[in-house]
């Protein structure tokens, strides 16, 4: 195919232009359908009749409009002096892209919001100026990632030699599922503040928080979590779900003031503050509620004595709005409710009369030298007595409580009638013409000395027995041949004495022992000092019945005829060897400390 477009150059004269020739080509050669003709670089060359040659310009091309498929050369036209020549420039043309079209769908048409699309199976036709059709690559789509639920459309562009054409398919794109709904992440204790949960798979970008989402008290809330616009619950419901979250307990407490107490005639009733964490509801029970009963107003018990026993008051706390049980809590109850009248000391049993003695009134019902009958039996050292019915008697009431302990009846062994009696053994110094005890023997100590007095003499630890207690007593000891029904009661007694020993009258030999037999020291029968440590007399009173002027004398316990010298716990203070002692006419005196002599001990109940 050949187009002429005419354009004049050029001069005439007798020389005249005999042809034109292309001696340089364009640089562009190769085109695309609809492109036109660029003749940039190339250079026309005229040849005249004479020979002569020049670059022509001025010249112009056919076609000069949009190339087709099927041009081959364009046509270069110079005409000079009115001659008119032509030369052609060989050209390719290259078919233009005029459309894409998808001829085979994806394999995936419905994806979830967020989804990237995949062209995967999917096929574009290109078709092209000359009508040929091709499927091609390297096509393009936007957007990548799905973004809209609902129906999307999806653009596909391809670009051949400069020509980009575009088509569109359209995809289905649902909400985004969540697999999983939140949950409370870890536990919560009640603080007495507000507090919000930290939650397991909430993400504010696909789901919306709302209910109760924060509380203070224990207990459970109901928060709600509804997806977003392009989400959706794996179950494929988009409305919100409620989810559980809590906040627990903390752990109660509980205190009771007091934790014992002790009910008498002048206080028949008393109360126990209780103090808790929360408002749990406070209980009480009394495990024996002949003695002692209970009610419950607000944080206050209020116990009321029934009958004289005991009871453990037990006051529970129930778990609460915010707080847990705690542990419950006991309060030991002594109910001491004192009759007007008793019978004769000697009439009371021993349980009876330390009842009386731990209200401190022992005094309102008895009296200084009234007297009970007790049984001795058994081994004292190396001494065997056998059922020896003996009085023991009042040495006084609450006697020098302030050093040695109130809430005390002081008792003596023991009397015959009316006699102070002592028990004595084989070896009784002026019966055995003063020849020295020994192990066994009712001796304060078993060699001739008084060091460390009476704290550390065998009279005290193993004869008596005070190395034991009275409810375990030493074996062979005074303590175990008591009464058991009398050492069960019998309490712990306070006494000072000269626990060093030696010569001297200073006020540091003189300390306390616990004692719970014990022998009476100078001061406490004689009310003045003459041998032992004069120290002794600022910790000691005299004992109301020999203050009395009872008398001192002691006797032999089966021969109440016979005056008997008892043994006192002070030491001599003018030497080492001598402890004091009562004589036969009462008086006060001192004996080597190995001889055996009469035992007149006293016990508190």
């Amino acid at each position: 195919m050949s187009l002429v477009f005419n354009m004049v150059g050029g001069g005439g004269g007798g020389i005249k232009l005999a042809s034109i020739s292309i001696t340089t080509p364009p640089a562009k050669t190769t085109y695309t359908a609809g492109e036109t003709f660029d003749p940039a670089g190339m250079v026309v060359e005229a040849t005249y009749s004479n020979g002569a040659k020049a670059v022509a310009t001025g010249y112009s091309y056919i076609p000069s409009t949009a190339l087709t498929d099927d041009t081959t050369a364009v046509t270069i036209q110079y005409t000079e002096g009115g001659v008119t020549k032509t030369a052609e420039q060989a050209i390719t043309v290259v078919h233009r892209l005029n459309s894409i079209a998808i001829t085979t769908q994806p394999s995936k048409t419905t994806y979830e919001y967020g989804d990237t699309f995949s062209s995967s199976g999917m096929a574009v036709t290109a078709t092209y100026s000359d009508g040929a059709t091709a499927n091609v690559t390297g096509y393009t789509t936007s957007p990548s990632t799905l973004n809209k639920v609902g129906e999307q459309t999806v653009t596909v562009s391809y670009t051949e030699r400069g020509v980009t054409k575009t088509t569109t398919l359209s995809v289905t794109v649902k909400r985004k599922s969540i697999a999983t709904v939140p949950s409370q992440r870890g536990t919560l204790t009640y603080t007495g503040s507000a507090q919000s949960p930290q939650w397991n798979n909430y993400d504010s970008s696909k789901m919306t928080l709302g209910g109760v989402t924060s509380g203070t008290n224990a207990g459970s809330y109901n928060a709600t979590f509804t997806p977003t616009a392009n989400y959706r619950w794996s179950d494929g419901t988009t409305t919100g779900k409620q989810v559980v979250w809590k906040i627990g307990k903390a752990a109660g407490s509980l205190s009771i003031s007091p934790t014992s107490m002790t009910l008498d005639m002048d206080n028949k009733t008393k109360t126990i503050t209780v103090t808790r964490a929360g408002d749990g509801a406070i209980t009480a029970s009394s495990s024996n509620t002949a003695a002692a009963t209970v009610s419950v107003s607000g944080n206050t018990v209020t116990v009321t004595g029934k009958e004289s026993g005991s009871a453990t008051i037990t006051v529970s706390v129930a778990a609460g709005t915010n707080y847990t049980a705690p542990s419950s809590k006991k309060c030991d109850v002594t109910v001491q409710f004192l009759p007007a009248v008793l019978p004769p000391l000697n009439n009371c049993t021993w349980a009876q009369i330390r009842e009386i003695s731990d209200t401190g009134q022992a005094a309102n019902y008895w009296a200084v030298g009234d007297k009970k009958t007790i049984t001795i039996n058994g081994n004292i050292g190396s001494t065997t007595f056998s059922s020896l019915s003996m009085d023991v008697f009042i040495l006084g009431f609450n006697h020098n409580s302030a050093k040695e302990g109130g809430n005390r009846i002081h008792f003596l062994i023991g009397m015959n009638g009316t006699k102070i009696v002592g028990l004595f053994d084989s070896k009784y110094g002026p019966d055995n013409g003063w020849n020295s005890g020994t192990t066994g023997n009712f001796v304060m100590n078993t060699r001739n000395t008084n060091f460390d007095g009476w704290n550390g003499s065998y009279m005290r630890n193993t004869l008596l027995g005070n190395s034991n207690a009275p409810t375990s007593p030493l074996a062979n000891s005074y303590m175990a041949a008591l009464p058991s029904d009398l050492r069960a009661v019998m309490k712990s007694v306070t006494k000072y004495s000269d626990n060093t020993g030696g010569s001297g009258n200073a006020t540091s030999y003189v300390t306390a022992t616990t004692d719970y037999l014990f022998l009476l020291s100078e001061f406490e029968v004689q009310g003045t000092h003459s041998y032992a440590n004069s120290a002794e007399q600022t910790y000691q009173l005299q004992y109301d019945y020999f203050k009395s002027g009872n008398s001192k004398i002691a006797y032999k316990y089966n021969a109440t005829g016979t005056a008997v010298l008892w043994w006192l716990r002070s030491v001599y203070s003018g030497n080492t060897f001598y402890f004091c002692r009562v004589a036969n006419d009462g008086s006060a005196y001192y004996n080597i400390a190995n001889y055996s002599l009469g035992l007149v001990p006293g016990f508190v109940v």
